[in-house]
């Protein structure tokens, strides 16, 4: 969740009145919550609407929607290149953007677009692992600019904090450096933009340069976006740039990226059928509600040329723009209908099964939990990951990677709850990826004082004998969670079913959790299909 807040009377003068008492309604309308105190007002917004995270952005569209100020034409203009990247910065931050923003000084709003920087560090460019953004003051510098790599031992600059050394002692000794120079891939070279005077405006993602320090006073503001991941450094361009509109500038975006500028007001194209299908009814202002919530749109054969603005970072398709013609419309506006099926459903029987299995354990004192299916990839470090799945571009990284096995995300529950009384005795069971394929898996965890492997065995021999009832034995492997020596393989008519033992104090250690653990992990599928021929 991303949160906005200022006091109430900052809020009304910024604002206005009028658009600071719609607040509550346009929450209805787009979905983020209020919270409010004696002085201060809260806003918390779901990560899936960036183009909103400031009081400025809400005000310029709740003018859109509340008072039909359309937008008919574009609203950033064009520039010269002004960004030049060689080749060398390509291995290090293979891309590059940039815009100029130029108007009144910038006063009040110098805190805001500091703050409004950091919120784009953090949500969008993974506390500056995919973007990071540099502000400068356009007056102290000279154009064109240069990104290239330079020695980290021989370049000297002054940061914006007047701290004056070589890169490399500014990535040793200064706060930001020692905090992000990990980002920084090259033993010997840093990323810089230079001026036409060969001085250093910036070392991204580090830290910025003392000669293009902006202040209350710089009216006209040059912004560069580096990084690692072109999605992240094209959202915060287009992000930051409506927001210095918003905030009354004149931006013009740098003519150095065609596909880039293409961006802003792309068309997506919506047929009635499209809108009938998803809504279940299409409202006959569809064209109104469009601009309503800041697209421009064109009536055409079939349905509709919606385009949508370069800040609109959430819409990939179709889908998003139908979304919000229901939000414009309300949908409590939107009647009831019976659903038409095709007939009487009926119980899926691997569900069925299911519930036998979780009745068992429930039987023996063992609750069901339910936890994340996606992690971060630091979460499986010392769990040999295998799913070889990951979220291209997820909204955080805590949660990037979809899990391969259940118990390690169990193991964060156990660390969670672990000055509760033991034992604890917790199962779960849920889907995961293996080598890119999709199982279904059981776990079973058991921690106590004195856990160990013939407590987990006997669960097993327990489970076995209730469902499927062959003879079950247990194999030495190699595997990195457990106690060499102290598990193994599941082995039931010659079919791996999964992994049984005592918990590797690593992985104890790595989740925090002093008594010693028993589990046992299984493939539902497999047993499933061995119940099967079992009583065919």
């Amino acid at each position: 969740m991303v949160v906005i807040k200022d006091e109430k009377q900052n809020l009304i003068n910024d604002i206005g009145a009028t658009y600071y008492s719609k607040l509550n309604d346009f929450a209805g309308i787009i979905g983020y919550s209020i919270e409010e105190n004696d002085n201060e007002l809260k806003i918390e917004f779901n990560p899936d609407r960036p183009d909103l995270f400031s009081f400025y952005a809400l005000k310029c569209n709740m003018k859109i929607f509340y008072d039909g100020n359309y937008r008919i034409k574009p609203v950033l203009g064009r520039s010269d290149t002004l960004l030049h990247a060689d080749a060398s910065s390509k291995a290090e931050r293979p891309y590059a953007m940039s815009f100029f923003a130029h108007g009144k000084k910038l006063g009040k709003y110098y805190s805001h677009i500091i703050d409004y920087q950091e919120k784009l560090h953090e949500n969008i460019g993974k506390s500056r692992k995919k973007m990071a953004i540099g502000i400068h003051d356009l007056d102290n510098i000279s154009p064109p600019f240069n990104f290239t790599m330079k020695n980290k031992e021989t370049l000297e600059f002054t940061t914006y904090d007047n701290f004056h050394g070589t890169a490399k002692e500014i990535l040793e000794k200064h706060d930001k450096g020692k905090e992000f120079k990990k980002l920084i891939s090259s033993d010997k070279m840093v990323p810089v933009i230079l001026d036409k005077d060969n001085d250093v405006l910036s070392m991204p993602p580090i830290i910025n340069g003392i000669k293009s320090r902006i202040s209350e006073n710089t009216s006209r503001l040059f912004f560069d976006i580096t990084g690692t991941d072109y999605n992240a450094v094209l959202s915060a361009m287009y992000l930051f740039a409506y927001e210095m509109y918003y905030l009354g500038y004149e931006v013009s975006i740098s003519d150095d990226n065609k596909e880039a500028i293409q961006y802003d007001w792309r068309e997506i194209e919506l047929t009635h059928r499209e809108i009938q299908k998803l809504m279940g009814i299409e409202p006959e202002n569809s064209t109104i509600l469009l601009r309503k919530m800041g697209y421009r749109c064109d009536v055409m054969s079939g349905g509709y040329s919606v385009y949508v603005p370069g800040n609109r970072v959430d819409v990939m398709g179709p889908v998003d723009v139908i979304e919000d013609i229901a939000k414009a419309y309300g949908y409590g506006n939107i009647q009831l209908q019976p659903l038409n099926t095709g007939g009487t459903g009926t119980p899926f029987s691997f569900n069925e099964d299911e519930n036998i299995i979780k009745d068992i354990l429930i039987s023996i004192n063992y609750q069901e939990v339910r936890t994340f299916v996606l992690n971060s990839g630091e979460f499986y470090r010392n769990t040999e990951y295998s799913g070889e799945v990951s979220i291209a571009n997820p909204k955080s990284l805590e949660y990037s990677v979809i899990r391969d096995k259940l118990f390690p995300g169990m193991m964060n529950l156990l660390a969670i709850n672990k000055r509760r009384k033991l034992p604890l005795k917790i199962f779960e069971a849920g889907d995961v990826v293996v080598s890119g394929k999709q199982e279904n898996h059981l776990s079973v965890i058991y921690s106590s004082s004195k856990a160990s492997y013939s407590d987990i065995y006997g669960v097993l021999e327990y489970l076995m004998h209730r469902t499927v009832n062959v003879d079950t034995k247990v194999l030495q492997g190699n595997h990195k969670e457990i106690i060499a020596g102290r598990g193994g393989d599941i082995i039931a008519n010659n079919m791996n079913l999964g992994i049984i033992g005592e918990m590797s104090p690593l992985l104890l250690q790595d989740f925090g959790i002093q008594n010693p653990v028993a589990f046992l992990e299984i493939n539902l599928d497999n047993l499933f299909t061995l119940l099967k021929s079992n009583n065919a």
